[in-house]
């Protein structure tokens, strides 16, 4: 055996007795993924992987010589998945990335690993969604629409159904907003071993200790500034009604989401 073989496989079984579970955690937009990420993968540093929003969207980009913005911040999650694929075939212990539940990767992985999200309240997450991606011109995903402007826009019938997007593992072409995707997305909460609450990051902690055996402690990193001026937006009626109708799809997920965890509880 020669000497980079022996050091792979001497790793590989340090690996196995300190990080003996491991995990994707599914980073949903705005649902404070960044602090969760962060705080998973420095338990698991020896063997830990993250694939960023930015980097992976102007790969795709390069590569497809596209220009077609829009379309390419969904046909992105395809390069996504296969990198999450990749990571899982090269048996990284703990791999956190803004991905799609990904069924292939659920059905060939799932003995192995345990599946990992974090959401919040739907009408927050779309305002804190709107405001991180505003007024940022070099961004890949920014919003150049006022808020009124953008309540009317296609881009914000998608970012209202974020959670059915990211959870339904279904193609491309269904859309996001139909009864199937919804359906599907609720019946995936039930392959994760952990769907956590922003509100509540202790019984998150908890949750992961339990399922992965490691103790984590949630900071509040990517803290948006514009908070009052969100506050603002929702005590808008007119605005707050149509923000409403635009999440209600990731509504629906969201209260599914909280009977299970309340099924969990009462456990």
């Amino acid at each position: 055996m020669g000497l980079v073989d022996f050091a792979k496989r001497s790793k590989g079984k340090i690996e196995d007795q300190l990080l003996p579970q491991r995990f994707v955690y599914h980073h949903i937009p705005k649902c404070g993924g960044t602090s969760v990420g962060r705080a998973l993968r420095k338990r698991y540093l020896l063997s830990q992987a993250t694939v960023t929003p930015e980097s992976s969207f102007r790969a795709f980009e390069i590569f497809t010589a596209r220009n077609d913005r829009e379309k390419m911040l969904i046909d992105v999650l395809d390069l996504r998945e296969q990198m999450l694929l990749y990571h899982l075939f090269e048996d990284v212990r703990g791999v956190s990335l803004h991905v799609r539940f990904s069924e292939i990767a659920y059905q060939r992985f799932k003995d192995n690993y345990k599946f990992v999200t974090m959401l919040r309240d739907p009408v927050k997450r779309f305002v804190s969604h709107y405001h991180w991606s505003y007024g940022k011109p070099q961004a890949h995903a920014r919003i150049e629409d006022d808020f009124e402007t953008f309540l009317e826009s296609p881009r914000a019938k998608r970012i209202g159904a974020t959670y059915v997007e990211y959870l339904c593992g279904l193609p491309k072409d269904v859309p996001t907003d139909s009864d199937e995707a919804v359906s599907a997305a609720i019946s995936n909460l039930g392959k994760f071993s952990v769907v956590g609450d922003i509100s509540d990051t202790r019984s998150f902690e908890q949750d992961i200790r339990k399922e992965l055996g490691v103790r984590v402690k949630i900071k509040h990193e990517n803290k948006g500034s514009k908070a009052s001026r969100s506050r603002s937006e929702l005590e808008n009626p007119e605005w707050r009604a149509k923000i409403e109708s635009l999440c209600a799809p990731d509504i629906a997920v969201w209260k599914a989401a909280n009977a299970v965890q309340g099924g969990r509880d009462a456990q």
